[in-house]
């Protein structure tokens, strides 16, 4: 019995190091990686105003209602137009651009360290500012109620990116919700964690922090941990059974032996 306790604190000893020496080495791989790898994070202000002005432009948002059925909203900035399809309805006694918050934003961001959120709508339309400005749309999936079904079949969900260009004129893209997890690599035309777009759709998702898209680690800090992470894991678990079983009560046999003679 001894014997084997002593095998077990030598077990619970060389673990524990082991284990000690992997998070170690953990911690310098995902150090060297945020290093070679910064995270964008950025900072967004929503735009309320239905008028304003961008890059030197005038940006208008009007509705065109002629079509009670599929109402529109038209989207002006200079000489560029979009026209775009209202995919959620709201109630237009509502003032500003409320109506549309279930199917539309309009975002200025920019990198997060750059200055305080407060100054976006008063500094974006300075010549050498830094801002950027995107009006983002939420369709549903067709053909279902978008208050109901159409809320809540997530994966069905694209957005679409509509980016106001400080020259003149819109870029747009197209990509649907996330629907890769753990370390896979995410699907083309989907939305990825790590980009600004990916940051942005969230203010789109209703509830987006109890009900948000999976967590995918591809590309991940946690990637560039390689091996170490499971070793780490194993020589835990190892030290801590062997710590169990070093530190468990001696069996009294003299005691046991007695009353077995009783």
């Amino acid at each position: 019995m001894e014997r084997s306790r002593r095998n077990a604190i030598i077990v619970a000893v060389v673990s524990g190091i082991a284990t000690g020496c992997f998070a170690w080495g953990i911690a310098v791989r995902i150090g060297e990686f945020h290093k070679e790898n910064p995270r964008d994070i950025y900072a967004f202000k929503r735009v309320e105003e239905p008028a304003f002005t961008f890059a030197g432009a005038r940006v208008t948002l009007t509705d065109d209602r002629s079509m009670p059925d599929q109402p529109v909203l038209i989207v002006r900035y200079g000489e560029a137009e979009e026209r775009l399809r209202v995919t959620v309805p709201g109630d237009y006694r509502l003032p500003k651009l409320l109506p549309h918050e279930d199917w539309m934003r309009i975002l200025v961001f920019a990198p997060a360290s750059r200055r305080a959120p407060e100054d976006f709508v008063n500094q974006m339309d300075a010549p050498d500012s830094p801002y950027r400005l995107v009006l983002i749309t939420r369709t549903p999936r067709a053909g279902v109620d978008p208050k109901t079904w159409g809320a809540a079949w997530q994966r069905d969900w694209t957005f679409d990116f509509y980016e106001f260009q400080r020259q003149g004129g819109f870029s747009h893209e197209r990509l649907r919700y996330p629907t890769t997890s753990g370390i896979k690599r995410p699907k083309e035309g989907e939305l990825h964690e790590n980009t600004w777009q990916y940051q942005a759709a969230l203010q789109m998702m209703p509830k987006a922090g109890a009900v948000g898209p999976t967590r995918n680690f591809f590309g991940d800090a946690l990637t560039a941990a390689g091996w170490l992470l499971p070793a780490a894991a194993f020589s835990g678990v190892g030290c801590t059974f062997a710590t169990a079983f070093a530190c468990a009560p001696r069996k009294r046999v003299g005691a046991v032996g007695a009353s077995s003679k009783n």
